[in-house]
């Protein structure tokens, strides 16, 4: 990435080969339904829909590629060349936009962020080598979060444990089991489970954000999934036992 002062470009160009994972399987076909059925699908009876992103807007989806391409899509990535995090940003691009620490201390949530921000200022020019790379050509606005902003910036670039990482989440998972019912409850906290399910369905081919936390994108999905299978835990957009096993353990 360049730097906002020097303007410097990171020669990604330089990286070779085996770095980055396999193309992955198509998607299956519950994944080309959920991807054909219109800007808004309803869910009858649920009060929730899955709304698509307007025309010629960057995605969640974009953004996972740029930082699989980038670093891997590892959050805490510091390979001691000035550049950090996912995205790989330098200190003085991420202390431009706001931001304290170093990106790769920082939170998935606020990395995305940070990413975000930075594009909607700038476009795909901070990345030029995998934004060419990737075809990247959406030129629209993204949504930003202000969940990370404000009085509470400090406490998610700093929290009181280490960031959720996959691999940290997978052990948790895989040493005390799913912890039960996911829920709208969980929207504002990190949850193991929850990670690795979000990671899942991002993984099958759903623009979703994978941080944890069980927001209205994680229960849209869940919910849609639901509907279109006639997998249900009783209430849709909840992460259950029955879903659970259809989506991570299956």
């Amino acid at each position: 990435m360049p730097s906002e002062q020097t303007g410097q470009l990171r020669p990604a160009e330089r990286r070779t080969g085996g770095r980055h994972r396999a193309q992955p399987q198509g998607p299956s076909t519950t994944v080309r339904v959920l991807r054909t059925t219109g800007a808004v699908t309803a869910l009858v009876g649920s009060g929730l829909a899955v709304t698509a992103m307007p025309a010629g807007a960057a995605t969640p989806d974009d953004f996972a590629r740029l930082r699989q391409c980038e670093s891997g899509g590892n959050y805490s990535i510091n390979t001691g060349n000035g550049f950090y995090g996912a995205y790989q940003f330098d200190v003085r691009t991420w202390q431009g936009l706001g931001y304290s620490g170093r990106p790769d201390q920082a939170a998935p949530a606020v990395q995305d962020e940070a990413a975000y921000r930075l594009y909607n200022s700038r476009g795909w020019s901070p990345w030029p080598a995998c934004s060419r790379k990737l075809g990247l050509s959406s030129n629209g606005p993204i949504g930003v979060s202000s969940s990370a902003s404000g009085g509470s910036l400090q406490q998610a670039l700093q929290p009181a444990e280490p960031a959720m990482t996959l691999d940290k989440a997978k052990a948790e998972v895989q040493s005390s089991g799913f912890h039960g019912t996911i829920s709208a409850a969980d929207a504002n906290k990190v949850r193991a489970d929850a990670y690795v399910w979000q990671n899942q369905m991002h993984d099958q081919g759903f623009a979703l954000a994978v941080d944890g936390k069980f927001g209205a994108q994680s229960q849209g999905v869940a919910a849609l999934y639901s509907y279109l299978t006639k997998v249900s835990d009783g209430q849709p957009g909840v992460v259950g036992e029955n879903l659970w096993n259809a989506t991570v353990t299956g």
